[in-house]
């Protein structure tokens, strides 16, 4: 097993990306949209610390996130048991419970059955949805907020306010949590979209920038600014912007039963193209100190 503190993610599949579009991601050969997919949420969410064993790249990122923190089985191992083993030890050295994402593209195909027997459970069941960078735009052409007194801003990284947007409605810890999300964030270049009240941010849109794919992340909205299109002016901003820089696909994840964002994005021309879930297992006896952290 190798290790690495603070790299990015490595752009070995560029080509792949370039070469494929959504419409061809979502009716092409299901191991190969989930290898692709797989590739680019790695590289538009990546940890701070990864490591390999064999063909599984291991991620840690002081528990926060479980994307950030959990094997992803993207090439094949001489053998299985003493990967998993491998798997457990990083995730030991790094205080994190051991976490594997399992979608169509991980190896062995088996992978689920062998985690079930070492006591993992399934969890976090995600669909990965892809769309045309230019028919979401169109679709969203006209999202602006209502409010004269509200504005739309794009940056290429994320302030204070839009970070404690962001975190007041997804963020999973305190402070210290934050300062590891805010590095996450800040690893590849992105498009920060906020609406604003004068110095508040009422709701985020993250587009992460991998070629010319844009991967949606941090879709998130405060409560009481909600049913009011905010989250669709703030994507709509990040889409354009991500537009101006070249990108002509998209990419998101949604869990599965969620079904309220599924119905926006399905207004929006995304259709499902993936899907993967988390393989966790509660460390022993010493979780309790960090499990709380690996929910998102």
């Amino acid at each position: 097993m190798s290790g690495a503190g603070g790299a990015g993610a490595p752009a070995a599949s560029d080509a792949a990306a370039d070469a494929a579009s959504a419409a061809s991601v979502r009716d092409g050969d299901p191991r190969a949209a989930a290898a692709l997919l797989d590739d680019l949420a790695d590289r538009g969410w990546p940890a701070e610390h990864r490591g390999r064993h064999g063909g599984w790249i291991l991620r840690a990122a002081g528990g926060v996130t479980k994307r950030a923190n959990s094997a992803l089985p993207v090439g094949p191992v001489d053998d299985v048991e003493a990967g998993l083993d491998a798997v457990e030890a990083f995730a030991r050295a790094h205080g994190i419970d051991p976490c594997v994402q399992v979608s169509p593209a991980s190896e062995p195909a088996d992978l689920a059955a062998r985690l079930a027997a070492r006591g993992y459970a399934a969890e976090a069941r995600t669909l990965v949805q892809v769309a045309d960078a230019g028919a979401v735009a169109a679709r969203l052409a006209d999202a602006a907020p209502a409010d004269p007194a509200l504005r739309v801003t794009v940056a290429d990284a994320p302030d204070d306010a839009w970070l404690d947007a962001w975190w007041s409605v997804d963020g999973r810890g305190g402070s210290a949590e934050l300062a590891v999300a805010r590095r996450i964030l800040e690893r590849g270049p992105s498009a920060y979209a906020a609406v604003r009240d004068g110095d508040r941010v009422l709701a985020t849109a993250r587009l992460a920038l991998v070629g010319r794919w844009g991967g949606l992340f941090a879709v998130a909205t405060r409560p009481e600014a909600r049913r009011r299109g905010l989250s669709r002016a703030a994507m709509g901003a990040a889409v354009r912007a991500g537009a101006r820089r070249g990108i002509t696909d998209l990419w998101l994840q949604v869990v599965a039963e969620n079904d309220g964002a599924r119905a926006l994005y399905d207004g929006l021309g995304f259709a499902p193209a993936s899907r993967y879930e988390y393989w966790a297992r509660t460390r022993q006896p010493s979780a309790a100190t960090t499990s709380a952290r690996n929910r998102a």
